[in-house]
């Protein structure tokens, strides 16, 4: 399905801009909108980050490569500002820290947030690392929730080779997770063992 839609928008794209838009749009919205909302937890945030998503879309239509799956294109979008986001509440977090002071508690519990912050960003930053239909699979079996048999279906290809994209894929993120080093992750023990 998403490659006859990758084809269909590619077509029209060369025909008509606004109605290939139209038609990404109609179909990509609630998707991404339902992986916005799982990770911000607020409906009008994650509504602005998909208004986002396809304002940037609309400015590199143009640029689109029809080897692109525009879907993991949209995906990869929305992972960059909902990044852009955390940082900019990181720096907000800090700023709230320094003003707190002594709170001892609220400083490690502001030190988790970071630290899990951190690691969805190195974990995001290696998904953008994989290969395209690498890259596809994951998203379409771990932020849309789709069986193996469903992807499949939907990519026109076998479920072994899903499965075997899937198994690279995990191992690509434990082994990029197993060289995880950080000085936050180091700050938290000490602060688990002050405490």
């Amino acid at each position: 399905m998403c490659q006859e839609l990758d084809s269909d928008f590619f077509i029209l794209l060369k025909l008509n801009k606004e109605k290939a838009f139209q038609l990404v749009f109609d179909i990509y919205w609630h998707p991404l909108y339902k992986q916005a909302f799982k990770k911000v937890q607020r409906a009008d945030l994650a509504k602005d980050l998909v208004q986002d998503v396809f304002v940037c879309l609309w400015d590199k239509i143009d640029m689109l490569d029809s080897e692109q799956s525009v879907l993991a294109y949209c995906y990869a979008i929305l992972r960059n500002k909902i990044l852009q986001l955390y940082e900019k509440n990181k720096v907000q977090l800090r700023y709230a820290i320094s003003v707190a002071g002594n709170e001892i508690v609220a400083d490690q519990h502001s030190q988790n947030v970071l630290l899990e912050k951190e690691l969805t960003a190195i974990i995001n930053e290696e998904i953008e690392r994989m290969p395209p239909r690498m890259r596809e699979i994951y998203i379409l079996k771990k932020e849309d929730e789709l069986s193996i048999k469903e992807i499949a279906e939907d990519l026109s290809i076998s479920e072994q080779t899903i499965k075997n994209q899937l198994q690279m894929a995990y191992q690509r993120l434990r082994n990029r997770l197993k060289n995880y080093d950080s000085s936050l992750a180091i700050l938290s023990i000490i602060l688990s063992k002050l405490l």
